[in-house]
């Protein structure tokens, strides 16, 4: 949606500008909502636009009164602001520059003169590319070299074609991918998003899988779990496959894919080599699994299980690593959610397994505070 808005602006005039750019919140710009699989996956998606919002990028607007439903079914519109220090902030996270009128006239004649289709034409013309210091000639001509590249077929990741095509830049093209399906005549671009990157640490033999928010957290679990192998003790953690899942990364529908998800195994003299074969049949295939999801206890966190009920429908909140964070959060410990940066998390009402429903969620909303996991 941000960069539909930087979009529209590039398009514009100076003098033609409005006081603000507004972008309907629908199927199109927003099939995260629309879409979602589950009401989880809602949350989460209009969370991160309420996190927009109240981050001063701009402002979620209703074009029908609450009384006629939800918030998707009240015509919303995100409403982002075009003052110059914000579309300077845009720009800046962006790495697009502000084209100037030189430089668009120059970009829409090139493309014009262009053997590109009408239909690519019309949508390129009024998307220049713009690199610092470089002549619209030279990055259009380096564009229009992404024809070739996908005429030899290679099998490249977005950013990529963006490094090899743009002097190294890999960011050029991020949340341009309806750019280069025109000019490649295709509806969708033929170069992917990266998979999501999963680390996997075996505790003995196989037989579930903990997914855990942190990386210190897993980095714990492995050490405390490898001693207790080595030392023969028993630990909660036996018969886990640990998986780091960087947070919401771990709840992306592509996961359970090969081609959305790449694993990689911490295998040391402790960790059972032998069941890898059996973790990917199991990881990628349709059918469920025993898991666990430990993660902060926080809002996110429970939005986080959520989703990964998703993929896992049997996931359950891991109450071992919950258990002492929902004692700490008793004995009057954790922090508000304004002292982590957390006041726009939204509360989940419900993520369907019980013993978030019943314990966890009732805490948070009792304590109004929050524990991280680490």
């Amino acid at each position: 949606m941000l960069g539909t808005a930087l979009d529209r602006l590039d398009k514009s005039l100076p003098e033609d500008r409005k006081n603000a750019v507004r972008v309907r919140i629908d199927e199109n710009t927003a099939p995260e909502i629309f879409k979602a699989e589950t009401s989880a996956d809602r949350e989460i998606a209009w969370h991160v636009l309420d996190v927009l919002a109240e981050a001063g990028i701009g402002t979620i607007e209703y074009r029908r009164a609450a009384r006629h439903g939800s918030r998707e079914d009240r015509l919303p519109v995100f409403k982002i602001s075009t003052a110059l220090a914000n579309e300077d902030r845009l720009r800046a996270f962006y790495g697009r520059p502000r084209p100037g009128l030189r430089y668009l006239d120059e970009w829409r004649g090139l493309v014009q003169s262009s053997d590109l289709s009408d239909s690519a034409k019309s949508i390129i013309a009024g998307l220049p590319v713009v690199v610092p210091g470089r002549s619209a000639a030279d990055v259009f001509h380096r564009l229009i070299s992404i024809r070739d590249r996908h005429d030899h077929g290679e099998n490249l990741y977005l950013r990529e074609v963006s490094s090899r095509t743009f002097w190294g830049l890999s960011k050029i093209l991020d949340n341009r991918s309806h750019l280069i399906a025109a000019l490649v005549g295709l509806e969708e671009c033929p170069y992917p998003q990266r998979p999501v990157h999963l680390d996997v640490y075996f505790v003995g033999a196989y037989s579930w899988m903990l997914f855990i928010e942190n990386r210190t957290s897993f980095e714990r679990a492995i050490r405390d779990s490898s001693g207790a192998l080595l030392e023969g003790r028993s630990s909660p953690y036996a018969g886990a496959a640990l998986i780091y899942s960087s947070g919401f990364m771990g709840t992306a529908g592509r996961m359970r894919k090969p081609s959305g998800s790449k694993v990689f195994f911490c295998l040391d003299a402790v960790s059972n080599a032998s069941e890898v074969e059996a973790f990917n049949v199991a990881f990628y295939s349709d059918v469920d699994a025993n898991s666990a999801f430990w993660g902060d206890l926080d809002h996110a966190g429970m939005a986080i299980l959520s989703s990964v009920r998703t993929n896992f429908p049997s996931a359950q909140a891991w109450e071992p690593g919950y258990a002492p964070m929902l004692a700490r959060l008793d004995a009057g410990e954790g922090h508000a959610p304004e002292e982590a940066k957390k006041a726009g998390q939204k509360p989940v009402a419900s993520t369907g397994c019980s013993y978030a429903d019943s314990v966890l969620i009732p805490a948070l909303t009792k304590h109004g505070r929050f524990i991280d996991q680490e």
